[in-house]
Protein backbone atom coordinates (compact mmCIF):
# COMPACT_ATOMS: atom_id res chain seq x y z
CA UNK A 1 0.00 0.00 0.00
CA UNK A 2 2.87 2.41 0.86
CA UNK A 3 4.54 1.67 -2.29
CA UNK A 4 1.81 2.22 -4.09
CA UNK A 5 1.12 5.86 -2.31
CA UNK A 6 4.99 6.65 -3.26
CA UNK A 7 4.56 6.02 -7.09
CA UNK A 8 1.05 8.30 -7.19
CA UNK A 9 2.20 10.91 -5.39
CA UNK A 10 5.10 12.20 -7.49
CA UNK A 11 3.04 11.25 -10.16
CA UNK A 12 -0.12 13.55 -9.30
CA UNK A 13 2.25 16.69 -8.45
CA UNK A 14 4.26 16.75 -11.68
CA UNK A 15 0.90 16.88 -13.52
CA UNK A 16 -0.46 19.81 -11.71
CA UNK A 17 3.04 21.55 -12.50
CA UNK A 18 2.77 20.67 -16.04
CA UNK A 19 -1.06 21.12 -16.62
CA UNK A 20 -0.94 24.58 -18.38
CA UNK A 21 1.90 24.19 -20.10
CA UNK A 22 1.54 23.65 -24.21
CA UNK A 23 4.46 22.88 -26.38
CA UNK A 24 6.04 26.15 -27.89
CA UNK A 25 5.71 26.41 -32.09
CA UNK A 26 7.41 29.11 -33.90
CA UNK A 27 5.58 31.83 -34.97
CA UNK A 28 5.16 31.68 -39.12
CA UNK A 29 2.28 34.28 -39.80
CA UNK A 30 3.95 37.02 -42.42
CA UNK A 31 4.88 40.23 -41.15
CA UNK A 32 2.53 43.04 -41.51
CA UNK A 33 4.21 45.30 -44.75
CA UNK A 34 4.39 49.04 -44.02
CA UNK A 35 1.86 51.45 -45.45
CA UNK A 36 2.78 52.70 -49.04
CA UNK A 37 2.85 56.34 -47.38
CA UNK A 38 5.07 55.54 -44.89
CA UNK A 39 8.76 56.82 -46.14
CA UNK A 40 7.69 58.63 -49.37
CA UNK A 41 10.80 60.67 -49.64
CA UNK A 42 13.09 58.03 -48.76
CA UNK A 43 14.04 60.61 -45.76
CA UNK A 44 17.19 58.64 -44.36
CA UNK A 45 18.76 57.77 -47.95
CA UNK A 46 21.90 59.45 -48.28
CA UNK A 47 22.84 60.34 -51.80
CA UNK A 48 23.42 61.92 -55.29
CA UNK A 49 20.24 63.55 -57.18
CA UNK A 50 20.84 64.38 -60.91
CA UNK A 51 18.20 66.68 -62.48
CA UNK A 52 17.69 67.61 -66.16
CA UNK A 53 15.05 70.75 -67.33
CA UNK A 54 13.49 71.20 -70.99
CA UNK A 55 12.40 74.47 -71.07
CA UNK A 56 10.09 76.22 -73.75
CA UNK A 57 9.64 79.61 -73.22
CA UNK A 58 9.12 82.55 -74.03
CA UNK A 59 9.63 86.64 -72.85
CA UNK A 60 7.65 89.76 -72.32
CA UNK A 61 8.74 93.17 -72.11
CA UNK A 62 7.75 97.01 -72.20
CA UNK A 63 9.35 99.56 -73.99
CA UNK A 64 9.82 97.56 -77.18
CA UNK A 65 7.71 99.84 -79.53
CA UNK A 66 9.17 100.49 -83.25
CA UNK A 67 6.05 101.61 -84.95
CA UNK A 68 2.58 103.08 -85.30
CA UNK A 69 0.10 101.77 -87.69
CA UNK A 70 -3.26 104.61 -88.64
CA UNK A 71 -6.51 102.60 -88.65
CA UNK A 72 -8.10 106.05 -89.34
CA UNK A 73 -7.29 109.36 -91.38
CA UNK A 74 -5.69 112.12 -89.52
CA UNK A 75 -7.41 115.02 -87.99
CA UNK A 76 -5.30 118.04 -90.21
CA UNK A 77 -2.25 118.30 -91.43
CA UNK A 78 0.13 119.50 -88.30
CA UNK A 79 -0.23 118.79 -84.36
CA UNK A 80 -0.93 115.33 -84.74
CA UNK A 81 0.32 112.95 -81.73
CA UNK A 82 0.35 109.21 -81.69
CA UNK A 83 -2.56 107.67 -84.03
CA UNK A 84 -3.02 104.66 -84.53
CA UNK A 85 -1.94 100.70 -83.45
CA UNK A 86 1.26 100.49 -81.35
CA UNK A 87 3.68 98.04 -83.24
CA UNK A 88 5.76 96.78 -80.79
CA UNK A 89 8.73 93.55 -81.00
CA UNK A 90 7.58 89.91 -79.55
CA UNK A 91 9.35 87.05 -78.64
CA UNK A 92 8.61 83.65 -79.89
CA UNK A 93 8.41 80.74 -77.74
CA UNK A 94 12.25 78.84 -77.95
CA UNK A 95 13.87 75.99 -76.21
CA UNK A 96 16.16 76.26 -73.08
CA UNK A 97 18.05 73.72 -70.69
CA UNK A 98 18.42 74.02 -67.39
CA UNK A 99 20.81 71.43 -65.78
CA UNK A 100 21.49 70.62 -61.26
CA UNK A 101 23.26 68.29 -59.04
CA UNK A 102 22.26 67.89 -55.25
CA UNK A 103 23.41 65.87 -52.62
CA UNK A 104 21.10 64.53 -49.82
CA UNK A 105 23.23 64.52 -45.93
CA UNK A 106 20.96 61.96 -43.97
CA UNK A 107 19.66 61.85 -41.40
CA UNK A 108 20.62 65.95 -41.31
CA UNK A 109 17.78 67.07 -43.53
CA UNK A 110 19.95 69.66 -45.52
CA UNK A 111 21.32 69.58 -49.32
CA UNK A 112 23.63 71.10 -51.42
CA UNK A 113 22.58 72.11 -55.13
CA UNK A 114 24.52 73.53 -57.99
CA UNK A 115 22.34 74.67 -61.21
CA UNK A 116 22.57 76.19 -64.98
CA UNK A 117 20.03 77.57 -66.90
CA UNK A 118 20.63 78.74 -70.42
CA UNK A 119 18.30 80.13 -73.05
CA UNK A 120 17.60 82.06 -76.11
CA UNK A 121 14.78 84.10 -77.29
CA UNK A 122 14.14 85.44 -80.29
CA UNK A 123 11.42 87.87 -82.38
CA UNK A 124 10.73 89.36 -85.65
CA UNK A 125 8.14 91.59 -86.67
CA UNK A 126 7.20 93.82 -89.47
CA UNK A 127 4.27 96.26 -90.50
CA UNK A 128 3.11 98.10 -93.75
CA UNK A 129 1.97 100.93 -94.37
CA UNK A 130 -2.30 101.00 -94.06
CA UNK A 131 -4.06 101.51 -97.60
CA UNK A 132 -6.10 104.45 -96.98
CA UNK A 133 -5.09 108.02 -98.90
CA UNK A 134 -4.32 109.94 -95.27
CA UNK A 135 -3.30 107.14 -93.12
CA UNK A 136 0.37 106.41 -92.48
CA UNK A 137 3.00 103.90 -91.17
CA UNK A 138 4.82 105.96 -88.97
CA UNK A 139 7.96 105.16 -86.78
CA UNK A 140 8.34 105.66 -83.00
CA UNK A 141 11.90 106.35 -83.45
CA UNK A 142 13.17 109.18 -86.01
CA UNK A 143 13.09 108.25 -89.58
CA UNK A 144 14.84 110.82 -90.73
CA UNK A 145 13.89 110.88 -94.37
CA UNK A 146 11.07 113.29 -95.50
CA UNK A 147 8.81 110.40 -97.37
CA UNK A 148 5.77 108.73 -95.66
CA UNK A 149 7.48 104.77 -94.33
CA UNK A 150 6.41 101.87 -96.26
CA UNK A 151 7.83 99.08 -94.14
CA UNK A 152 9.00 98.64 -90.86
CA UNK A 153 10.74 95.65 -89.49
CA UNK A 154 12.04 94.93 -86.15
CA UNK A 155 14.35 91.64 -84.76
CA UNK A 156 15.11 91.23 -81.07
CA UNK A 157 17.32 88.17 -79.03
CA UNK A 158 18.78 87.53 -75.85
CA UNK A 159 20.80 85.38 -74.34
CA UNK A 160 20.03 84.19 -70.76
CA UNK A 161 22.14 82.48 -68.57
CA UNK A 162 21.91 81.99 -64.86
CA UNK A 163 24.01 79.98 -62.19
CA UNK A 164 23.37 79.02 -58.82
CA UNK A 165 24.79 77.33 -55.70
CA UNK A 166 22.85 77.08 -52.35
CA UNK A 167 22.25 74.99 -49.47
CA UNK A 168 18.82 73.92 -48.36
CA UNK A 169 17.09 72.64 -44.93
CA UNK A 170 14.52 69.79 -45.19
CA UNK A 171 11.39 69.47 -43.41
CA UNK A 172 8.74 67.10 -43.53
CA UNK A 173 5.75 68.60 -41.69
CA UNK A 174 4.24 65.16 -42.29
CA UNK A 175 4.82 62.06 -44.04
CA UNK A 176 2.58 63.80 -47.37
CA UNK A 177 4.80 67.00 -47.44
CA UNK A 178 8.20 67.94 -48.01
CA UNK A 179 9.60 71.56 -47.95
CA UNK A 180 12.99 73.09 -48.76
CA UNK A 181 13.75 76.72 -47.66
CA UNK A 182 16.79 77.49 -49.25
CA UNK A 183 19.51 80.05 -49.81
CA UNK A 184 22.93 80.74 -51.75
CA UNK A 185 24.21 82.49 -54.35
CA UNK A 186 23.45 83.05 -57.63
CA UNK A 187 25.51 84.57 -60.87
CA UNK A 188 23.62 85.81 -64.41
CA UNK A 189 24.82 86.66 -67.79
CA UNK A 190 22.09 88.67 -70.07
CA UNK A 191 22.06 90.34 -73.18
CA UNK A 192 19.39 91.34 -75.85
CA UNK A 193 20.37 92.90 -79.01
CA UNK A 194 17.08 95.14 -80.92
CA UNK A 195 17.34 95.92 -84.17
CA UNK A 196 15.00 98.39 -86.14
CA UNK A 197 14.59 99.04 -90.01
CA UNK A 198 12.87 101.62 -91.72
CA UNK A 199 12.16 101.74 -95.05
CA UNK A 200 10.50 104.08 -97.65
CA UNK A 201 9.23 104.28 -101.44
CA UNK A 202 12.45 105.09 -102.43
CA UNK A 203 14.35 102.58 -100.68
CA UNK A 204 15.76 104.76 -97.87
CA UNK A 205 16.40 102.96 -94.93
CA UNK A 206 16.94 103.63 -91.41
CA UNK A 207 18.26 101.41 -89.35
CA UNK A 208 18.35 101.63 -85.20
CA UNK A 209 20.08 99.39 -82.91
CA UNK A 210 19.78 98.92 -78.88
CA UNK A 211 22.48 96.49 -76.97
CA UNK A 212 22.41 95.92 -73.16
CA UNK A 213 24.11 93.38 -71.27
CA UNK A 214 24.20 93.06 -67.41
CA UNK A 215 27.08 90.67 -65.65
CA UNK A 216 26.45 90.19 -61.84
CA UNK A 217 26.09 88.13 -58.87
CA UNK A 218 24.01 87.92 -55.40
CA UNK A 219 21.76 86.06 -53.26
CA UNK A 220 18.74 83.42 -53.90
CA UNK A 221 16.30 82.71 -51.26
CA UNK A 222 13.27 80.59 -51.43
CA UNK A 223 11.17 77.79 -50.97
CA UNK A 224 10.27 74.18 -52.47
CA UNK A 225 7.44 72.24 -51.64
CA UNK A 226 6.65 68.56 -52.90
CA UNK A 227 2.84 67.57 -51.74
CA UNK A 228 1.85 64.09 -51.80
CA UNK A 229 -2.16 64.00 -53.50
CA UNK A 230 -1.99 60.16 -54.62
CA UNK A 231 -0.38 57.08 -55.76
CA UNK A 232 3.08 58.50 -56.96
CA UNK A 233 1.28 62.06 -57.71
CA UNK A 234 2.40 65.14 -56.52
CA UNK A 235 1.67 68.75 -56.74
CA UNK A 236 5.47 70.32 -56.98
CA UNK A 237 5.55 74.34 -56.32
CA UNK A 238 8.83 76.70 -56.09
CA UNK A 239 9.01 80.10 -55.60
CA UNK A 240 12.83 82.08 -55.07
CA UNK A 241 13.40 85.71 -54.87
CA UNK A 242 17.28 87.05 -55.89
CA UNK A 243 19.26 90.32 -55.61
CA UNK A 244 22.07 90.89 -57.60
CA UNK A 245 24.76 93.52 -58.57
CA UNK A 246 26.72 93.63 -61.72
CA UNK A 247 27.41 96.06 -64.26
CA UNK A 248 25.32 97.01 -67.03
CA UNK A 249 25.55 98.15 -70.36
CA UNK A 250 23.75 100.16 -73.16
CA UNK A 251 24.68 100.82 -76.70
CA UNK A 252 22.14 102.82 -78.71
CA UNK A 253 23.06 103.32 -82.50
CA UNK A 254 21.46 104.52 -85.62
CA UNK A 255 22.91 104.76 -89.42
CA UNK A 256 21.12 106.17 -92.60
CA UNK A 257 21.99 104.69 -96.06
CA UNK A 258 21.64 108.27 -97.97
CA UNK A 259 22.55 112.00 -97.15
CA UNK A 260 19.84 114.23 -97.06
CA UNK A 261 22.00 117.26 -98.00
CA UNK A 262 24.91 115.78 -100.84
CA UNK A 263 28.03 116.71 -99.48
CA UNK A 264 26.92 118.06 -96.21
CA UNK A 265 26.39 114.07 -94.58
CA UNK A 266 28.13 111.10 -94.13
CA UNK A 267 26.27 108.09 -94.00
CA UNK A 268 28.75 105.63 -92.70
CA UNK A 269 28.91 107.52 -90.01
CA UNK A 270 26.46 106.91 -87.10
CA UNK A 271 23.44 109.96 -86.26
CA UNK A 272 23.15 108.35 -83.19
CA UNK A 273 25.89 106.57 -81.01
CA UNK A 274 25.38 106.59 -77.23
CA UNK A 275 27.14 103.90 -74.96
CA UNK A 276 25.83 104.12 -71.54
CA UNK A 277 27.99 102.24 -68.49
CA UNK A 278 27.14 101.94 -64.13
CA UNK A 279 27.09 99.33 -61.46
CA UNK A 280 23.31 98.39 -60.73
CA UNK A 281 21.67 96.31 -58.49
CA UNK A 282 18.91 93.91 -60.36
CA UNK A 283 16.17 91.67 -58.82
CA UNK A 284 14.37 88.62 -59.77
CA UNK A 285 11.69 86.33 -58.92
CA UNK A 286 10.99 82.39 -60.25
CA UNK A 287 7.50 80.77 -59.33
CA UNK A 288 6.62 77.67 -60.90
CA UNK A 289 3.89 74.89 -60.60
CA UNK A 290 2.85 71.57 -62.00
CA UNK A 291 2.24 67.90 -61.08
CA UNK A 292 5.15 65.46 -60.95
CA UNK A 293 5.27 61.45 -60.82
CA UNK A 294 7.66 60.09 -58.27
CA UNK A 295 8.29 56.35 -57.32
CA UNK A 296 10.77 54.91 -54.86
CA UNK A 297 12.36 52.06 -55.69
CA UNK A 298 14.89 49.60 -53.20
CA UNK A 299 17.92 51.41 -54.04
CA UNK A 300 16.90 54.69 -56.46
CA UNK A 301 14.10 57.35 -56.30
CA UNK A 302 12.82 59.23 -59.80
CA UNK A 303 10.79 61.65 -60.77
CA UNK A 304 9.22 63.87 -64.02
CA UNK A 305 8.07 67.07 -63.69
CA UNK A 306 5.55 69.30 -65.98
CA UNK A 307 4.40 72.45 -65.14
CA UNK A 308 4.54 76.14 -65.75
CA UNK A 309 7.10 78.25 -64.37
CA UNK A 310 7.52 82.37 -64.73
CA UNK A 311 10.82 84.48 -64.23
CA UNK A 312 10.42 88.17 -63.62
CA UNK A 313 13.65 90.49 -64.32
CA UNK A 314 13.56 94.41 -63.31
CA UNK A 315 16.21 97.20 -63.62
CA UNK A 316 17.48 95.80 -66.81
CA UNK A 317 15.69 96.32 -69.75
CA UNK A 318 16.20 100.24 -70.99
CA UNK A 319 15.94 102.50 -74.40
CA UNK A 320 18.33 105.37 -74.67
CA UNK A 321 16.15 107.98 -76.65
CA UNK A 322 17.52 111.73 -76.86
CA UNK A 323 16.27 114.81 -78.57
CA UNK A 324 18.07 115.97 -81.75
CA UNK A 325 19.85 119.09 -82.70
CA UNK A 326 23.64 120.36 -84.55
CA UNK A 327 26.53 118.48 -82.82
CA UNK A 328 26.87 121.49 -80.45
CA UNK A 329 23.17 121.67 -79.71
CA UNK A 330 22.39 119.95 -75.89
CA UNK A 331 20.44 115.88 -76.76
CA UNK A 332 18.00 115.64 -73.48
CA UNK A 333 17.84 112.23 -72.35
CA UNK A 334 14.36 109.79 -72.72
CA UNK A 335 14.67 106.56 -71.12
CA UNK A 336 12.44 103.80 -71.63
CA UNK A 337 12.16 100.94 -68.57
CA UNK A 338 10.15 97.98 -68.62
CA UNK A 339 9.76 94.54 -66.53
CA UNK A 340 11.29 91.27 -68.67
CA UNK A 341 9.51 88.27 -67.73
CA UNK A 342 10.65 85.05 -69.04
CA UNK A 343 7.61 82.53 -68.18
CA UNK A 344 6.77 79.07 -70.47
CA UNK A 345 6.78 75.15 -70.01
CA UNK A 346 9.28 73.38 -68.09
CA UNK A 347 9.65 69.92 -67.79
CA UNK A 348 12.39 68.03 -65.63
CA UNK A 349 13.60 64.25 -65.05
CA UNK A 350 15.37 63.44 -61.53
CA UNK A 351 16.74 60.70 -60.62
CA UNK A 352 18.30 60.16 -56.92
CA UNK A 353 21.81 57.47 -56.49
Amino acid sequence: MRLQLFIIFPTLIGSLVFAGTTPQTPNTSPATPPPFDADLFRKEAQGFSFHGDFLYWSAQEGALDYAIKMDQNAWGPEYCYAQGKYKSATFSLDPGFRVSASFFRAPKYWEIWGQYTRLTVQGNNESYAPEGNDEFLTGTWPQIFTNPLTQATSHISMNYNVADFWFDRVFLPNPHLRMRFLGGGVMAWLNQFWKVLYTDAQNQQTKLSNRWKFTGGGLRMGVLIDWYWFENIYMTAGTTFATLLGTYRNISKQWVNFSPSPGKYNPTVPIRDGNFKDVRPAFSGQFYLGPSYQKNFPHNRMELFAGYELNAWLNLQESFRSTSGSPSDPKETRINTAMIALQGLTMRATLDF
